[in-house]
């Protein structure tokens, strides 16, 4: 006797079919949308800049000749001077400034014995061993937001003698004014290129 199919059992079938068509259906949706598929695109074509960088305003570039001032006394200390926090530094970097203080803590409690210290004015120089001399070596401006390239040297009596870094001060108008939104260094013989901002937003210390 040969054995058919009943009604249940397409029915059945035709249930496990369609349950089969929605699910690759669906993941053939979510593979078209973040999937690497091969473009069609064609190439991303360049067009003429239509706002040429300029010399930022010279407030800025004072700004940094102040900042740099500022951190060159072990006190006041920018991480716990909230005055000084708001005249310098933009609302973002303050709540990164925030969240890299919370990181030391939570870093303290676990390593009671270490001897890494809180945040403060060392972490904005980004060197425990500050350099003797700087140069502020251009600024640009593009639209409602100037860069302030500075280089810093360390002379004969420092851990670095004869070194020199390159570092770009991003400020922002936040409110009335300029205010420091990040500080990037880029790679020397002893650093390592890094971002301010990056750095306090991450949740490992040092």
């Amino acid at each position: 006797m040969k054995r058919g199919f009943g009604w249940p059992a397409l029915l059945g079938f035709g249930v496990c079919l369609g349950l089969l068509l929605t699910q690759s259906l669906a993941s053939g949706q979510k593979r078209s949308g973040r999937g690497r598929t091969k473009s069609t695109a064609t190439a991303i074509q360049e067009e003429k800049g239509t706002t040429a960088a300029v010399t930022a305003p010279a407030e800025c570039a004072q700004l940094v000749r102040d900042f740099i001032a500022y951190l060159s006394h072990e006190k006041p200390d920018i991480a716990s001077d909230k005055q000084g926090q708001a005249r310098w530094l933009s609302a973002e970097l303050r709540k990164a400034l925030d969240h890299r203080q919370t990181a030391y803590n939570d870093y303290a409690k676990k390593n009671p014995d270490s001897p890494e210290g809180p945040p403060g004015n060392g972490d904005f120089v980004g060197s425990w061993d500050y350099p003797t001399s700087y140069a502020i070596a251009g600024s640009r401006l593009y639209h409602n937001r100037a860069l302030v390239d500075v280089i810093f040297k360390w002379g004969p009596k420092t851990q670095y003698p004869g070194d020199s870094r390159l570092e770009s001060y991003v400020l922002v108008r936040d409110g009335t004014g300029w205010k420091i939104e990040d500080i990037y260094t880029y790679r020397g013989e002893f650093n390592e290129t890094g971002s301010l901002m990056q750095t306090f937003n991450s949740n490992d210390y040092p």
